[in-house]
């Protein structure tokens, strides 16, 4: 036991002189976690929004009319509706700066009320893509209403159309149009009323409310400074066989054993430093409960040992510490585009993220996460707690049986 102590300070003691390299492995994931979550954070109230141009050239009721269609409801709070003029139109949407510019024509108003041909153009935005796609639906809509209106009652506006320079419209006007209009609204009835089918309207089941996206990019920034510190520690074995270190012990088995085991609690305390700190800043950043804290810690700083002893291992298979630095590099860098460190797994399609879930770091990242969007904390269960201890004392066992196979005595 003195041993294990011994060989634990002595770790400690070397890291304290190997501040830059513990920074760094901080300081990697935090600039592309912050840029992640800071690009993505921000969230409910940020839907898309764009600006449509309108160069209404007839200026009439009716062009009126569909110009103002885009300024109700929903699309007012998507578009913001300029008019300009056929110029001004162009200059903008050669800029970028539109999403869609609509051209009414001269002549829509009367093309419209006599039913005949006329064009209208709408030019979009190539660089952008939802945008300009509900421009073109929705003018599409409106303009098949506009057909069926004048279809129903182009009569009816076609005569009020022709009472519009007169004065004042006479009673037995205005009885004669809402009498022509009644009619056929009560032919329509009887052709819509009763249904051919009943409707049922039935509310869906409340949403379960969503995480922010940064929230969710949290547990892979963290797996991520703690593969970048298990490889990184892993390597220290390097340093000593250069030493001669592993040779004195190599005679010995009971003290290699616990070389490794003072080794691996050296590496529990870099590893637990740096993820603690990354694990502080996020949680301060996204509020969450402190009763979740301690839980994580432990146990995203037993499967970061667990990361270590098998980086260790891996290393172990080379005879050069430049082999096993690209090996490891090569292992490291898959393991974090498949285990949620770049895009979190719970925005990835469903294939993708259960092939995520399936690789060490993605499964710590799954448990931690459900941990942080939980209700109450210590939600890991046992199952979770013993695959990492078990993937834990695998790496130290496979470790501890490379050193006396061979690596020691190179």
């Amino acid at each position: 036991m003195n041993f294990v102590i011994a060989s634990f300070l002595k770790d400690i003691a070397r890291w304290r002189l190997e501040r830059n390299a513990i920074l760094i492995w901080l300081a990697i994931p935090l600039m592309i976690g912050g840029l992640m979550t800071m690009l993505f954070s921000g969230g409910s109230g940020g839907g898309p929004s764009g600006k449509l141009l309108i160069d209404d050239q007839d200026s009439t009721l009716v062009s009126g009319f569909l110009s103002g269609a885009f300024t109700q409801d929903q699309f007012g709070d998507l578009f913001l509706v300029q008019q300009v003029t056929a110029a001004e139109g162009m200059a903008l949407m050669n800029a970028g700066d539109a999403s869609g510019f609509l051209t009414i024509p001269k002549g829509f108003q009367d093309a419209f009320l006599n039913d005949t041909p006329i064009t209208l153009t709408l030019k979009t935005n190539p660089s952008q893509i939802i945008l300009p796609g509900i421009i073109e639906n929705v003018t599409d809509v409106l303009l098949d209403a506009g057909f069926y209106i004048q279809a129903l009652f182009g009569e009816e506006l076609k005569q009020i159309q022709g009472s519009v320079d007169d004065e004042a419209p006479s009673n037995a006007f205005v009885s004669g149009i809402a009498v022509g209009i009644n009619e056929k609204m009560q032919t329509l009835g009887t052709s819509l009323s009763p249904l051919a089918f009943d409707l049922e309207i039935v509310e869906p089941p409340p949403a379960e409310p969503t995480p922010d996206i940064g929230l969710l990019f949290l547990p892979g920034i963290v797996l991520m400074a703690l593969l970048f510190t298990s490889q990184g520690v892993s390597a220290d074995y390097w340093k000593e066989r250069d030493n001669g270190t592993l040779r004195r012990l190599v005679s010995s088995p009971g003290l290699l054993n616990q070389f490794v085991i003072g080794k691996a609690l050296a590496a529990a305390v870099v590893i637990g430093c740096v993820a603690g700190l990354t694990m502080l800043l996020g949680f301060l950043y996204h509020d969450l409960a402190w009763s979740k804290f301690l839980p994580s810690m432990l146990f995203v700083v037993t499967a970061g040992v667990g990361f270590f002893a098998w980086f260790a291992a891996l290393q172990m298979l080379f005879s050069s510490q430049k082999g096993a630095s690209l090996l490891t590099t090569i292992v490291l860098f898959p393991l974090m585009m498949m285990g949620g460190s770049f895009f979190p797994l719970d925005a990835l399609p469903d294939w993708l993220a259960s092939i995520g879930r399936m690789t060490p770091n993605g499964f710590v990242a799954d448990r931690f996460t459900t941990e942080l969007t939980s209700a109450t904390a210590w939600s890991y269960d046992l199952k979770s707690w013993a695959i990492v201890a078990a993937m834990t004392i695998s790496g130290l066992a496979m470790s501890s049986w490379r050193l006396k196979s061979g690596f020691a005595r190179r």
